[in-house]
């Protein structure tokens, strides 16, 4: 008996369900293409505008730094302008023959040209934060009378400058001075601070006697 061989021949039904198959899976392939498509083009998108974003704020801080770099010049200027006009201004002052002090509310001493200095024999450092009374009467609390009249405390008083004749202490022993005190106001028109001076009128005073 023989055997019949297979047929390879494929039948017209599983002809068509094979392109049926290869139909669904193009479908698929096109699904597939068309959605990498439009993910490439979210993703070029993305990219573009990432890029516009990063232009602009690239700009924006070429503009930032270039107005920094135009406050810190101004800022440089003024400040070498103030250091200029307070040197000159301090030369001035140093210049003066009267004893100048700059005092606080609570009479602490907060600043003292040449003059005050080399007469009390002391540095500004050392001179910084003491009280007034404490360096030119050696005291331990303000000037009261009949000895001397504080003129500070009258000024802070009465808010108007004021003039006294006193006795101070300077490195080469006593000594009497005509001093004036007149206020420094904020806006407000509150008196923060005095400025204290002083004139050494012994040489004066003996002539006269």
């Amino acid at each position: 008996m023989k055997i019949k061989p297979v047929s390879s021949v494929k039948t017209k039904k599983q002809l068509i369900s094979e392109i049926s198959s290869l139909r669904k899976h193009l479908e698929k392939c096109k699904e597939l293409e068309l959605r990498l498509g439009n993910k490439d083009k979210e993703l070029k998108e993305s990219v573009r505008n990432l890029e516009e974003r990063m232009e602009c704020r690239i700009s924006t801080e070429l503009i930032i730094n270039k107005q920094l770099r135009s406050e810190i010049e101004e800022r440089r200027k003024i400040e070498s302008e103030l250091y200029i006009t307070k040197q000159f201004l301090e030369n001035i002052v140093n210049g003066i023959t009267e004893q100048i002090i700059l005092v606080s509310k609570d009479f602490k001493i907060l600043w003292a040209n040449k003059t005050f200095l080399d007469q009390f024999g002391c540095t500004m450092k050392e001179l910084a934060g003491s009280y007034c009374y404490a360096v030119t009467h050696n005291l331990q609390s303000p000037c009261q009378a009949p000895r001397d009249t504080c003129p500070v405390f009258k000024v802070l008083e009465t808010g108007i400058p004021i003039k006294e004749i006193h006795t101070h202490y300077g490195s080469n022993g006593e000594f009497l001075s005509e001093v004036s005190a007149y206020p420094i106001k904020n806006k407000k028109g509150e008196i923060v601070e005095f400025v204290h001076i002083a004139r050494n009128i012994s040489k004066e005073n003996k002539e006269q006697a």
